[in-house]
């Protein structure tokens, strides 16, 4: 069974998340395609779930992992967002469900 680390993106996707955030832009440029970045966000969701369900093996009591779960859906609600964006009732939906003892629709 392929690790999560495996879903990560590949190194290309990696280097343009770093330029993007750490170094100025190169004027003129052009920005990505929407696709390319929706796509990106997606793969970066999924290696930060990937490390997170990693993470929460590592967690000594069961209420530090009941904890990080929290932190786990709040992960997977970007995803949904980042796959197909919310509209405003399905964002207030999502926000509430964040609460603890909220639920993953």
């Amino acid at each position: 069974m392929p690790s999560p680390v495996d879903d990560c993106p590949n190194p290309n996707i990696l280097r343009s998340v770093v330029e993007h955030v750490f170094m100025p832009p190169k004027l003129p440029q052009q920005g990505p395609s929407e696709q390319a970045e929706q796509e990106l966000n997606v793969a970066l969701c999924n290696c930060l779930i990937g490390a997170a369900h990693d993470f929460l093996k590592n967690l000594p009591s069961s209420s530090s992992q009941s904890l990080w779960m929290h932190m786990i859906t709040m992960m997977e609600l970007a995803r949904c967002a980042a796959t197909v964006p919310f509209n405003e009732s399905s964002l207030r939906g999502a926000l509430s469900d964040l609460a603890i003892g909220g639920t993953l629709i």
